[in-house]
């Protein structure tokens, strides 16, 4: 719940909720339009800092498949000094159906044609206080996970964070539609270590793969989300690493087991003696540059982005010594390139992501089919160093 400085949120919506609808000419032998998504939504507010940790935060693109949208904003924020925008797909229409005696606001989208409609879930709230000067080891145990709403493929919680982790599944989806559960790339071990593990298999993209210059998937995990819309089109631009993040990583440490698949091959080409072996690295970056814009690594820029100050990266060594028959405990500290800074830190001006992969150049679609990667109990130590 929203904490009480933050004020008047139900008579704010019904005095200023409104939306926008994209530009289009009208053509009168078009058919109307089907659609009734909210494509973006937008906070307006007189001092924006005082409400948002980032000036970007203001913005959210919402992705179609998403029906719950969240804002995070400053606890002594006053929302009734706020207007928000919605912009809809062409035509739509929406209505307020809230009761406004919560901290949720809820939209009915009705689409131009009259035959299809939505209903989107809108919150504002204080997030959760994890700056402390105390040493903190963060848990993450694998065994909270659902399928998707279609039930094809696995996803997995970080407590009641849906978003929290993300996986390349759902591109795996565009490819083979057809397969199950257990033959996406990251799935479900109820062998772990202790419990459920998460493991990540290279898989062949088939047909479909092959003619759009994809032909394998490795299996992946990470902290951030996957914008399946530009899967296709840029696959690098798909995977978004990273969440803000309030205490000084020092160490990650995981237990997992690797077994390289048969046969390496550098796209669609076979390379003679290659061994596939898995990756994994762990940053902590500014998630703003100089001029307040947002930043968010992505999958080509996840070791290298300049605004970087903190790295854990396996190596390659130490990758290619995990068993495959029994679990390796890896320990990796991090390596600070630069000074944290504590009013930055407060105020939510890191993020942090882990990144888990089955084929280390498996962003590059270069890999073996069925490299297994099996990882259990990941614990994050931070604040201070553990012996």
């Amino acid at each position: 719940m929203v904490k009480k400085t933050i004020k008047h949120f139900g008579r704010l919506i019904s005095a200023f909720g409104l939306f926008a609808l994209g530009a289009s000419s009208c053509v009168k032998d078009e058919l109307p339009n089907s659609e009734c998504d909210i494509e973006k939504i937008i906070i307006h507010y007189p001092n924006p800092d005082s409400l948002f940790y980032r000036l970007s935060d203001s913005i959210m693109i919402v992705p179609p498949a998403d029906s719950v949208i969240k804002f995070e904003v400053r606890s002594n924020a006053d929302l009734s000094l706020m207007r928000i925008e919605y912009v809809l797909t062409d035509g739509a229409t929406f209505n307020n159906i809230s009761d406004y005696k919560s901290d949720n606001i809820r939209i009915l989208t009705k689409s131009e044609d009259g035959n299809w409609s939505r209903i989107y879930t809108i919150s504002f709230s204080v997030p959760e206080e994890s700056f402390t000067s105390e040493k903190k080891i963060i848990e993450f145990n694998f065994e909270d996970h659902s399928l998707d709403k279609d039930g094809k493929y696995s996803i997995w919680l970080n407590g009641d964070d849906a978003n929290y982790w993300a996986s390349g599944n759902p591109g795996f989806k565009l490819s083979k539609s057809t397969a199950k559960p257990n033959e996406y790339p990251t799935i479900v071990d109820e062998n772990g270590y202790v419990g459920d593990a998460v493991t990540l298999v290279t898989r062949s993209t088939g047909m479909f793969g092959e003619m759009v210059g994809m032909p394998i998937a490795a299996g992946n995990l990470f902290v951030g989300s996957f914008e399946v819309s530009q899967a296709l089109k840029d696959a690098m631009a798909a995977t978004l690493f990273g969440k803000p993040f309030q205490l000084r990583p020092m160490r990650i440490k995981f237990m997992a087991k690797y077994k390289p698949g048969d046969k390496y091959k550098r796209k669609s080409t076979e390379v003679s003696g290659m061994v596939d072996y898995p990756d994994m690295y762990a940053v902590l970056y500014k998630n703003t540059d100089s001029n307040g814009n947002e930043v968010t690594l992505r999958g080509d820029d996840g070791k290298t982005n300049p605004n970087i100050v903190a790295r854990a990266f396996l190596s390659e060594s130490k990758a290619k010594s995990i068993s495959a028959d029994k679990w390796t405990e890896i320990n990796i500290p991090f390596e600070y390139l630069e000074e944290i800074d504590d009013a930055r830190l407060k105020n939510r001006g890191y993020n942090f992501a882990i990144v888990f992969t089955s084929s280390f150049a498996g962003g590059e679609f270069s890999g073996a089919v069925g490299s297994t990667f099996t990882i259990d109990e990941v614990r994050l130590i931070c604040n201070e160093d553990e012996e």
